[in-house]
């Protein structure tokens, strides 16, 4: 268990044409240190922003339990003559794959399949043609083992295992916690190899590889019907993980946020992160968010949207005229973009909202995890209400730091989404200049 408090941001992607300006503001943070994580879910709705998603945040932390696609790792590997060890760590109950697909050198790929057959047997395979491991469907009906060996109960049901493959004239040996569970005597000949990992059938897997550590910006797969997803209902992966990982988060604050947030006051956020860190007695902790229907009303009663654009308080904080219209929206972006100064409330108090409102950017304590089920149908409904009432705790606004929300899919028929997406950028060209 950490003792140090990290700040980790989480967001829901990705749609690219939104997102790209969340990176430049994220990155801005993180070089400042006031994000140490940023966990990348992939809920994308089509496969070209999946495919952006997967070159701009090349490690994968969780892969998907039905998944056939192999994730690369970001680094290549640079095998010798004399013995190679690669050490990575694994949490996956059976059927853990690790790939060497070799670039250059002589001789085969290398597949080891540890914990397979529901966690009775491992092997090893050779591939003469490195494109076979793109063909995840068939190849293991096209290609036997070259070693196979029963190994009942080989991976555990909770917990990391650490695994090591080790390459060179003696052929390929893997060690799982330093005990030798397979050995393949035909050598390995020196040469560049790209390191594929995965886990299927079933078996969720969650990896620790060579540099992870360095990587702090890190990319979350859930699986294949993260593509179109029909309900809220698919988030219920991300909450999932990390309630069952609340030992490893429990000390840490985590930024929820959307992956059309287009605008944050780096000048602001680490008083926010501040005011989240020493004020317990809050669930949630909701940035002052432009182009939210509560946080709107919030705004116009302080005075920075004006009168004659009504944005009363939605009834139980859901839907409202603002949500349900892209033409107010637009007109609230053109106020903010205007006049950021005028949205920046400085010194003011919180506002407790108790009931619901649109989760664009908010903050829970890590130790508040417990309270969240596995499954969560309506995410937003279930944290501002029943979550909120079994911690026994109250949501606030904090007027003190703005972050831009950019749409609500009720709005964007009758949004200039281009148009405002190219006066964020020259928002952030100015915002990200003065944090430089």
């Amino acid at each position: 268990m950490t003792t140090n408090q990290r700040t980790i941001l989480v967001t829901f992607a990705g749609r690219r044409d939104r997102m790209e300006l969340l990176v430049k503001y994220v990155k801005a943070a993180m070089a400042g240190g006031l994000i140490d994580e940023w966990h990348v879910w992939d809920f994308t709705r089509d496969r070209a922003d999946a495919q952006w998603l997967r070159q701009l945040f090349p490690v994968t932390q969780v892969t998907p339990s039905n998944s056939l696609e192999y994730f690369r790792a970001p680094a290549l590997l640079e095998f010798e003559e004399s013995p190679q060890r690669l050490r990575l760590e694994v949490c996956a109950s059976h059927d853990v794959h690790v790939g060497l697909r070799r670039l250059t050198g002589q001789g085969a790929s290398i597949e080891v399949v540890l914990g397979g057959w529901n966690n009775n047997a491992s092997a090893i395979r050779r591939f003469d043609q490195p494109s076979l491991f793109s063909d995840t469907a068939s190849r293991g009906e096209q290609q036997p083992p070259a070693v196979i060996l029963a190994t009942p109960n080989l991976l555990p049901e909770f917990g990391f295992s650490t695994v090591e493959v080790e390459t060179g004239s003696d052929g390929v040996k893997v060690f799982v916690e330093n005990r030798i569970v397979l050995q393949d005597p035909e050598p390995v000949a020196p040469g560049s190899f790209e390191l594929l990992y995965r886990t299927g059938f079933g078996a969720n897997g969650e990896w620790r590889l060579p540099g992870f550590a360095d990587h702090p910006a890190r990319l979350f797969v859930a699986g294949p019907e993260a593509y179109y997803p029909g309900d809220a209902m698919f988030y219920t992966a991300a909450y999932r993980y990390y309630v069952a990982q609340r030992d490893r988060y429990q000390n840490d604050i985590l930024l929820k946020c959307d992956d059309d947030i287009v605008y944050l006051d780096l000048e602001k956020l680490g008083d926010f992160i501040e005011f989240r860190r020493n004020n317990r007695q809050y669930f949630l902790v909701s940035a002052s968010v432009v182009n939210n229907g509560v946080c709107a009303h919030v705004q116009q009663s302080m005075g920075a949207i004006p009168p004659w654009l009504s944005c009363e308080l939605p009834p139980g904080g859901m839907c409202g005229s603002l949500w349900s219209s892209g033409t107010k929206a637009e007109a609230v972006h053109n106020l903010f973009l205007e006049s950021p100064a005028a949205f920046k409330m400085a010194k003011s108090r919180e506002v407790i909202w108790n009931e619901r409102m649109s989760i664009n950017f908010v903050a829970l304590l890590g130790e508040d995890l417990i309270h969240i089920p596995d499954i969560t149908p309506d995410d937003e409904h279930d944290l501002c209400y029943g979550v909120r009432k079994r911690a026994k705790k109250q949501n606030c606004i904090h007027p003190d730091f703005v972050a831009a929300h950019l749409s609500f899919w009720k709005q964007d028929s009758a949004m200039n989404i281009r148009r405002l997406l190219e006066k964020y950028e020259e928002l952030a060209a100015v915002e990200l200049a003065a944090a430089a």
